[in-house]
């Protein structure tokens, strides 16, 4: 089972006995290097446009908060 939804800067997904919450980054207003764009676009020789993603936008936050924890096996094979 797999669900996302997102909602402004936050997504929430729910995985495998967990939920996990992410913060999607926002530029700093205050980069030098992008001035609060977030990055820069360029085109490449082949003619397509590309992204460069700036450092300010590395940072990005996850939380997993688990709903219950895993199975533990009480059975002992014989090996």
């Amino acid at each position: 089972m797999y669900l996302t939804r997102t909602f402004g800067r936050w997504q929430l997904e729910l995985h495998r006995r967990a939920i996990y919450l992410t913060r999607q980054p926002k530029a700093d207003p205050n980069c030098t290097a992008c001035h609060g764009d977030g990055g820069h676009g360029y085109v490449t020789e082949d003619g397509d446009g590309d992204w460069e993603d700036c450092h300010c936008l590395t940072w990005l936050r996850t939380w997993r908060l688990p709903l219950w924890p895993r199975r533990t096996i009480r059975e002992e094979y014989p090996f």
